[in-house]
């Protein structure tokens, strides 16, 4: 079951990574309506969601029940400089995250699949758990990158 799920991540991963090269810049850049974010926002949403997620796993493998740090998504916009920064060294970020953390995962054996750590709203998780939310988010921002092209 992790191994069809680490599969689910690459391909949605790849979908992400090919959908977003796809776009054109006036794609990248147009903000679908008020209050929502451009595609190239989600890119580097993505991207900086993706660090947050890699060190998860490498906390939820090597230390015994870590805290998990939540992050505020809505913040990241504005104090990580969306405005100003490169959507094909996000892609490339989000493709070389995702290659780190098959490296890892596909090695584990399925009583680390189990380590788990306290995250502060959704209580305990699991490195399963952890790869079926940012699996989860990749296919949701899937969409939201279709809807711009």
């Amino acid at each position: 079951m992790t191994k069809e799920i680490l599969a689910q991540f690459l391909t949605a991963t790849d979908e992400f990574v090919a959908t977003g090269e796809s776009l054109s810049e006036e794609r990248l850049n147009r903000v679908p309506a008020p209050g929502e974010w451009s595609a190239a926002y989600v890119i580097h949403h993505l991207a900086d969601s993706d660090a947050h997620f890699l060190v998860r796993f490498l906390n939820l493998l090597s230390v015994d029940k870590p805290a998990i740090i939540p992050f505020d998504e809505e913040a990241f916009p504005s104090s990580l400089h969306y405005e100003g920064r490169s959507v094909a060294t996000s892609l490339h970020s989000i493709k070389s995250s995702a290659a780190h953390v098959n490296d890892i995962l596909s090695q584990i054996s399925d009583q680390e699949w189990t380590r788990s750590g306290l995250h502060p709203e959704r209580g305990e998780v699991t490195v399963t758990d952890v790869l079926k939310l940012t699996t989860n988010h990749r296919v949701g921002h899937i969409d939201q990158l279709k809807a711009s092209s």
